[in-house]
């Protein structure tokens, strides 16, 4: 029993709140190889509250908060992809650029 609710209650918070996955572009000067050092990390930020806001009637309220749901279920995964992309690859360029430095 505990196990059901506690899925529901993980699926409502996700879906009542959209979240994205952003990449932050950080940089440092290296004096010893005369450039800039750059990193890509990666946050979740919220971008939404949820909630049947501004609805007539049942079925319309019903409908607002499905499509709610699907898009944050959507939104996140999607987000995570493309900015995990962006970050492996810039990267992946950074550190070459720090490894001609090195040599």
């Amino acid at each position: 029993m505990a196990k059901p609710l506690l899925l529901l209650s993980t699926l409502l918070c996700v879906g009542l709140t959209g979240c994205i996955v952003k990449p932050n572009f950080e940089s440092s000067y290296n004096r010893q190889c005369n450039i800039t050092q750059k990193r890509i990390t990666l946050s979740v930020e919220q971008v939404a509250e949820f909630g049947a806001r501004g609805c007539n009637g049942e079925h319309e309220c019903k409908a607002a908060i499905v499509t709610q749901f699907v898009t944050a279920g959507i939104s996140l995964p999607v987000s995570a992809i493309i900015s995990g992309s962006i970050a492996l690859v810039g990267n992946s360029l950074y550190w070459l650029q720090e490894e001609k430095c090195a040599a």
